[in-house]
C-alpha cells in the first residue's frame, strides 16, 4: 500500500472519529439528562444503533489502518492509542451505556458516561493530531 495514501486516509478517518467525538461530548449525551424518563430505553436503544452505523465503520477502518501503519511504518503511538480507546469504551463506557439505559434518564451513569467520554474524546484528537501531523509529514 502507498505510505502517503495510507497516512492521508488515515488522517482522514481519525479527523472524523474525534469530530463525531466532539459533537457527542458537547451535544449528546448532556441532551439526555433532558430526555423523558417514559419510553428512554427504547430511545436509548435506537440512538446507540443509529450511531454504530456512523462510528462502526470508522472504527474499523481507524483499527486496520493503525494496525497497517504500525506494520509497515513502525508507527505505534496511534494503534497505542485507539486499543486504549477501545479499552476505556469496553471497560467503562459500555457498562454506563447499559446502566443508563436501564436507570433512565436521572441516573448517576450519566455523569459516568460523560467523564468517561471526555477522557475517550481526549484520546481521539490526540490520535488525529498524530495522523495529521505525520500525514503533512
Amino acid at each position: 500500500m502507498d505510505a502517503p495514501f495510507l497516512r492521508a486516509s488515515l488522517a482522514g478517518v481519525d479527523f472524523a472519529l474525534a469530530a463525531v467525538c466532539w459533537l457527542i461530548l458537547l451535544c449528546t449525551y448532556p441532551d439526555f439528562a433532558r430526555w423523558r424518563a417514559e419510553g428512554f430505553a427504547a430511545a436509548h436503544d435506537a440512538y446507540t444503533r443509529k450511531v454504530g452505523w456512523v462510528i462502526g465503520p470508522l472504527l474499523g477502518l481507524q483499527m486496520a489502518g493503525h494496525l497497517a501503519a504500525a506494520l509497515l511504518a513502525g508507527a505505534y503511538l496511534g494503534l497505542a492509542l485507539v486499543v486504549v480507546c477501545w479499552g476505556l469504551t469496553a471497560g467503562w463506557s459500555v457498562p454506563c451505556h447499559r446502566r443508563l439505559r436501564d436507570e433512565g434518564p436521572a441516573s448517576p451513569a450519566l455523569a459516568g458516561l460523560i467523564r468517561s467520554h471526555r477522557w475517550r474524546t481526549a484520546l481521539w484528537t490526540l490520535t488525529a493530531i498524530d495522523s495529521i501531523w505525520r500525514a503533512a509529514g
